[in-house]
């Protein structure tokens, strides 16, 4: 009769490795969980700096547009001439205290039906109102818009000509 040999004791060369991919899991685990947390404060940080740029560039938009309709509604007799003074207002919005500066200037074209047309342009610069003029370095929002008037004076057709936002 032949006799196998057999062991009650299983072999166990790879002791310790069970536990080796257990902490290196772990630490793989945490090394992801830490740089998550560190973007997401790094997001919420400028998430606080983007919405207030975002709310002074909408207070910005809609101030001009408040001001072209101001400056659209001036005929010849109220105003609305090349030789007329510059103005402004300041508009708040989004909790934004925007000031609004223009300036006129003007020129002549014949139309395609050989009628002069004046053309009043008028430049205006969005800032945030510090109580004084709008500079280029304050400028948020800059256009400039032309006004097309009748021989009577009154605004026939407005066209935006530039709108840039700078800050």
């Amino acid at each position: 009769m032949t006799r196998t040999s057999r062991t009650d004791r299983p072999v166990r060369g790879d002791r310790g490795a069970t536990l080796i991919i257990a902490i290196g899991f772990v630490v793989m685990i945490g090394a992801i969980a830490a740089g998550l947390s560190s973007l997401v404060v790094s997001a919420m940080g400028d998430r606080f700096i983007l919405a207030e740029l975002r709310d002074r560039q909408y207070a910005a938009d809609g101030a001009i547009e408040l001001a072209v309709a101001h400056v659209r509604s001036l005929d010849a007799a109220h105003g609305g001439t090349c030789s007329a003074p510059p103005g402004h207002i300041v508009d708040v919005l989004n909790e934004q205290s925007i000031r609004v500066d223009w300036k006129h200037s003007c020129t002549s074209v014949r139309g395609g039906d050989g009628v002069v047309v004046q053309q009043r342009n008028a430049t205006f610069v969005a800032c945030p109102d510090t109580g004084a003029a709008c500079t280029p370095s304050t400028a948020v929002i800059s256009a400039q818009i032309n006004f097309q008037q009748s021989t009577a004076g009154v605004v026939t057709h407005t066209y935006v000509q530039t709108w840039s936002v700078t800050g």
